[in-house]
């Protein structure tokens, strides 16, 4: 388990069930109780204590979950957050004050906690074989999935229109590591684009045919996002690298034929790019500019010339996704700092706002998706890697749990099918799983 100090936040705190005495006296093991303990489930997987001081000198403090040591080390401070704990589980526990040479001198009350549930949406894995990298996702006119992703034998396709998940290897020479994107053409073909782990090169492979044909687009291609257009054009974005450089390329499949373009470059930024193709079979564009911390920005052609704009230069985890409104106006979300951002030009001009704010920096991957009437529906990684997803269906932003059992959430992908039904893809990374959630 992992503990994470809080400096400078007042939390307020509420004491949870249990033996929950005040100071004075002891709890039967001769340590006197000297001191005050609460605590406060935070999500299914963190509860977050505090305790007043004990009254006398003090080298450090440990704390006992469950009647085992919580944390491996002496705390400092009266304040820590245990974390990749089990949902609707419930943890008892004590700290215990000690002074070198002493040893224990003093001890708090017990107090008892329940971890909070997880939506009660259907959980299941889409591949019998172990996934190693996060996937994409696309949802056809019947309400079939469709997932690209990777595997430690390269990348594979699998789908659940039989009723059961089919996984298809695509390219068993590609490789165990990069992202991958999917996408269906108008004639219900499907493409999907990756990196070609040794070479570096960017491919294209599609089952247009029948059978997978896998073709490249270009000698070096990092972080692609593809779509399919109206005429059945393939685009994709993604990065490219020259003379130490690093480019944001935009290329387009006519007639067998791939035409590629710069669209903007910086030198040494790492660029993670989001695709989105409009009615007018315009490109809309999201992607990272930096390391660590990066600036946001979003490019479109849909006046003929490409158009780039900054939404932020403070994105803590450098990745953000996108999605399109039938009017197409781009709603984007990504992190920044301690939040979940959206943002949209729906109204003529860039409006940003917070969905969610976590207790520490968020993990990069976000998703996000628009149903008929227009609704969002977002997916993205807690601080503690727990699946979230948030939903402004009701008129403002509500948010829940998904899963929240090990380390989950990468590579996650949203979708709503015709019924309304939300489906969220990502990687299960403590079971070596890619899953598949549903609210229906």
């Amino acid at each position: 388990m992992r503990a994470r100090h809080w400096h400078g936040i007042g939390w307020l705190l509420a004491a949870l069930c249990g033996a929950c005495g005040g100071g004075g006296g002891d709890d039967g093991d001769g340590t006197p109780v000297t001191f005050s303990l609460q605590a406060e489930v935070r999500t299914p997987s963190q509860v977050d204590l505090s305790w007043t001081p004990h009254p006398g000198p003090v080298t450090g403090y440990a704390v006992q979950r469950n009647g085992s040591p919580a944390f491996p080390t002496i705390l400092q401070g009266t304040l820590v957050s245990d974390f990749n704990l089990e949902p609707d589980t419930q943890y008892c526990y004590i700290v215990v004050a000690n002074t070198f040479p002493l040893g224990p001198t003093g001890r708090s009350n017990q107090v008892c906690a329940r971890t909070g549930t997880t939506a009660p949406w259907r959980l299941e894995a889409i591949d019998a074989a172990e996934a190693v990298w996060p996937g994409a996702l696309v949802i056809d006119a019947a309400n079939g999935l469709h997932v690209s992703y990777r595997r430690s034998d390269g990348v594979a396709y699998a789908t659940n229109t039989s009723g059961q998940w089919v996984g298809t290897l695509i390219d068993d020479t590609a490789g165990a590591v990069g992202d991958s994107s999917i996408a269906m053409g108008p004639t219900g073909a499907f493409h999907v684009s990756y990196r070609h782990s040794s070479s570096g090169a960017l491919i294209h492979a599609t089952n247009a045919s029948g059978s997978w044909v896998i073709s490249k687009i270009d000698a070096i291609g990092f972080g692609s996002s593809l779509a399919v257009d109206s005429a059945s054009r393939i685009h994709v974005t993604y990065r490219t690298s020259a003379a130490s450089s690093s480019f944001l390329a935009y290329a387009v499949n006519v007639s067998g034929t791939w035409t590629r373009e710069l669209v903007a470059g910086a030198a040494g930024s790492a660029i993670q790019t989001a695709l989105a193709i409009d009615a007018a079979d315009a490109a809309h564009i999201v992607y990272a500019v930096g390391s660590g911390m990066c600036a946001v920005r979003y490019a479109t052609n849909a006046t003929g010339t490409w158009v780039d704009t900054v939404l932020t230069p403070n994105s803590q985890q450098c990745r953000a996704a996108i999605t399109l409104d039938p009017s197409g106006h781009a709603h984007v979300v990504y992190m920044e700092q301690f939040d979940l951002m959206y943002a949209t030009n729906a109204s003529g001009a860039w409006i940003t706002m917070s969905v969610d704010k976590l207790d520490w920096i968020g993990f990069p991957d976000v998703s996000i998706a628009m149903d008929l009437s227009g609704a969002l529906h977002v997916s993205y990684q807690d601080h503690n890697a727990d699946l979230k997803y948030a939903t402004n269906r009701s008129g403002s932003w509500v948010r829940s749990y998904i899963d929240a059992r090990g380390s989950v959430g990468a590579g996650n992908a949203t979708w709503v099918d015709g019924n309304g039904a939300v489906h969220i893809t990502y990687f299960d990374a403590s079971n070596a799983k890619l899953k598949h959630a549903t609210d229906r």
